[in-house]
């Protein structure tokens, strides 16, 4: 890992406003000593906002202003965990992004990604669905809660524990908050859609580890935070032009380096067009055509096929053959690998477990590398522009196209 060397920054964020309150997991398992407050997550997500803006970093030009309201959507895991506390950010009464801060300190790094004008869930929909299924499936059956949920990053859902009262076994419904379309509670594959836990997928770098990366986030958080008190500025209190101008003048900016290409974002078309979708934004980028993503598609398959999505291969064989270009697929996804790549103005596909972006930048700001991501998600919309820290375990593969 990079030592980290913590700078202190500058810039304060006004308006508080009112946002998306959520129904809470009844049956969620039980917090420990590792749990992180809504509080605490809270300064953490200014903290980060607030070194970002302050370094200038692409896409926050237009952030100084914005604040972040207190109340968080509080997202859990399939395993019944909580697991993020989701924070929006509002500027002149408009959404303009949300913060993902990780809900436990076992997780490590408590910043995962921060998303640039998301679309809405439909959070009551997806959960008045759910429960609606259950109660169809399972007439019967006990409802034991009700919350919303990662079920396959970065897909967002609502699920429902019903117990069967006969037999005793719990079944879970997964109904996808921005679709509404059920969701099968099976296990994820490379092309076929399902569910799978992020929470215990975030544990394999080891507990220690991740302890010690929470640890090094939670005093860069302090550090920024001290600088404040210092002016006598509340970091996570709305602030006077009078206090921003305060801390502006006299606290030292820390340095950052980053490279943004240009990629436009494209949103998919339908719950497996996501590698169709990376394809028109690369293709777009190179200046070659670029095909509907139904074409995309049909070049592949036909109708005698029942593909869940394209595979690497396929993506690799569409290099070659339209862009003249080669692709590689690796499983290493280092800091070093995606500088290297966008230093060539090269971006690249970034794969979760079964779902396709593009990487189209990189910026390096107090020892942490983090991605521009385009986020084809969710379906119907333009896409999802992000900077995701790089090594917080979602990014399991990448494509390189060289």
């Amino acid at each position: 890992m990079i030592k980290k060397q913590f700078g202190i920054v500058a810039l304060i964020l006004v308006i508080l406003l009112v946002g998306i309150t959520l129904i809470p997991a009844v049956s969620a398992q039980n917090e420990d000593n590792y749990s992180v407050t809504a509080e605490d997550a809270f300064k953490h997500a200014n903290a980060n906002m607030i070194s970002f803006i302050a370094a200038k970093a692409p896409n926050f030009e237009g952030w100084t202003g914005a604040s972040i309201d207190p109340k968080p959507i509080e997202l859990y895991d399939i395993n019944g965990q909580k697991l993020f506390y989701q924070f929006s950010v509002y500027k002149e009464k408009k959404l303009i992004g949300t913060i993902d801060i990780y809900a436990n300190k076992k997780l490590g790094n408590s910043f995962n990604d921060i998303a640039f004008e998301p679309e809405p869930y439909k959070t009551a929909e997806a959960i008045k669905k759910s429960k609606d299924i259950a109660k169809k499936n399972y007439p019967t059956g006990e409802i034991k809660s009700t919350s919303l949920v990662v079920y396959n990053y970065p897909n967002i859902g609502a699920m429902t524990v019903v117990k069967d009262k006969t037999t005793g076994f719990e079944h879970r419904i997964f109904v996808d908050a921005y679709t509404l379309e059920k969701i099968e509670d099976k296990p994820v594959t490379e092309t076929e859609p399902g569910v799978w836990s992020m929470y215990e997928m975030k544990l394999e770098n080891g507990v220690e580890e991740n302890l010690k990366e929470w640890q090094e986030s939670d005093q860069l958080t302090k550090s920024i935070e001290q600088a404040a008190a210092n002016k006598g500025v509340n970091i996570n209190a709305a602030v006077t032009e009078e206090n921003m101008k305060k801390l502006s003048a006299d606290a030292a900016t820390t340095t950052s380096t980053s490279i943004k290409l240009g990629v436009l974002c494209r949103g998919q078309e339908c719950d497996i067009y996501c590698g169709e979708a990376s394809i028109q934004m690369i293709s777009l980028y190179y200046g070659r055509p670029t095909p509907k993503q139904t074409s995309i598609y049909n070049y592949f398959f036909d109708s005698n096929d029942d593909p869940a999505g394209l595979n690497p291969s396929e993506i690799i064989k569409w290099a070659n053959i339209k862009w003249g270009k080669t692709g590689t697929l690796t499983s290493s996804c280092t800091s070093s690998g995606a500088v290297t790549e966008i230093n060539k103005r090269r971006p690249f596909f970034s794969m979760t477990s079964n779902h396709y972006r593009v990487c189209q930048g990189y910026l390096i700001q107090n020892g942490y590398y983090y991605m521009y991501i385009n986020d084809p998600l969710p379906v119907g919309s333009r896409g999802t522009p992000k900077i995701e820290k790089i090594g917080n375990g979602t990014e399991r593969k990448r494509i390189y196209i060289r």
